[in-house]
């Protein structure tokens, strides 16, 4: 659970319940110190923003992390780099005090969405809120999650008051940052899209974030940032309320249409008569392709895909995108290995027939084989196996299987290795 460790877990317990039954999706709110922390420090931080800032450690196709940069509330189209870590600021403060001198005469923000996919700890530390939530509020959110961070000195935030639909758990690192928060009915009292909101601070609850304070409000808050008197730092999670289930079916088809083999341009179906060749020649070649290889296109194959990607979701608790990987490294043979207790294990045999195997945000696909879909099945349990007394029983073509399936879940931080000594 994400949270300090001076926490009892019946102060975590407590908090939860509270939090669920008065709080979720109903009221904002602003503690000085909370019990639910991220405990994220420094040099995680510092390491997640130079990953970011590198398009080559970004999971591809996901089109994360997201770096925008402000200055003086106006988006900039320039090279975000120098308002990220450069190796010779060494620290935190050492990066946070060279951008502010470069703009010490205007207003700038760094904001970063999807760190979660090119850090593993913080996306640990995102799921483990995450379950949370979905633990003591009894269901998973209908959109994605995401980890975000927010530095810089400004009035308010470039967009000025707005409204994401999700809701928003704050963690402030560095310096303060306040949040003004309206519920959606004082929406026609309060100026939106605009920095000149003066005339609704009255009507505004105030979330106050420092080091140790906890803020949330929920998804249809109208909601603004400040912080005029010095550089702040705050962490963010937030749970998107919004999404739409035939996005599934669209993306899963765009994906197979790509994977399709000639699916190019000037290729594309045989027209049946003069008629339908005649509307035929009217489309772009490409999209003569396209609806030639979706004719071609079964239910199952797509129902796969869209497995496949619901369950990048579910594994993840929302995160959309699979855990950063840890190096590969062989699962001994005279092991134990065990799911750990936060980790969903999924499994499907597909319409290829291989065995696909889903967990942590990942899928992998292996060539299908009933001793391994149950040495799966009993990961997913949470049932312990013991390798050696495993592959004494096994049918040899299920080790090798086996052995690449555990070799992933374990870069994954899926499974558990208790290694037995060799005697």
């Amino acid at each position: 659970m994400s949270h300090q460790v001076s926490a009892t877990e019946a102060e975590l317990d407590g908090f939860w319940k509270e939090f669920a039954s008065r709080t979720w999706e109903r009221q904002p709110l602003s503690l000085t110190s909370s019990p639910v922390q991220l405990e994220l420090g420094d040099e995680e931080l510092m390491r997640a923003l130079t990953t970011a800032a590198d398009p080559a450690a970004r999971p591809k196709g996901s089109g994360l992390p997201r770096i925008l940069v402000s200055v003086d509330g106006r988006t900039q189209p320039i090279d975000t780099r120098p308002f990220l870590p450069l190796p010779e600021d060494r620290t935190l403060d050492g990066y946070l005090a060279r951008v502010d001198r470069r703009m010490r005469d205007h207003d700038w923000s760094v904001a970063v969405s999807g760190l979660h996919a090119v850090d593993a700890e913080l996306w640990d530390r995102a799921k483990r809120l995450a379950d949370d939530v979905y633990r003591y509020t009894g269901s998973p959110i209908a959109g994605r999650v995401d980890i975000d961070t927010f530095i810089g000195r400004y009035a308010s935030t470039n967009v000025g008051v707005h409204v994401d639909h999700a809701g928003n758990f704050g963690f402030t690192l560095r310096g303060r940052k306040t949040l003004l928060t309206w519920p959606p009915e004082r929406a026609e009292q309060v100026p939106q899209h605009t920095a000149d909101y003066g005339s609704a601070r009255e009507l505004a609850d105030v979330l106050v974030g420092v080091p140790g304070a906890l803020t949330y409000f929920p998804s249809a808050q109208l909601h603004v940032g400040e912080a005029p008197d010095g550089v702040a730092v705050s962490v963010n999670i937030a749970f998107f309320t919004r999404s739409d289930p035939a996005a599934l079916v669209v993306e899963a088809v765009g994906e197979l249409l790509a994977r399709a083999e000639g699916h190019e341009a000037g290729t594309g179906a045989p027209a049946t008569d003069d008629s339908a060749r005649a509307v035929a020649d009217r489309l772009p070649a490409a999209a003569r392709a396209a609806l030639a290889t979706l004719s071609g296109l079964s239910s199952d194959a797509i129902a796969d895909v869209v497995w496949e990607r619901h369950m990048c979701a579910v594994t993840s608790a929302g995160l959309g995108v699979g855990r950063p990987a840890g190096p590969l490294a062989a699962v001994p043979r005279r092991a134990t290995v065990r799911k750990h207790a936060d980790v969903q294990v999924r499994q499907r045999l597909l319409a290829d027939g291989r065995r696909a195997v889903a967990t942590q945000g990942h899928t992998l696909k292996v060539t299908d084989h009933p001793q391994v879909a149950d040495a799966v099945a009993t990961l997913g349990d949470g049932g312990a196996l013991a390798l050696a007394d495993w592959e004494s029983a096994a049918d040899p073509a299920a080790v090798p299987l086996l052995h690449a399936v555990l070799l992933r879940l374990a870069s994954w931080r899926a499974i558990g290795i208790e290694a037995e000594p060799i005697p």
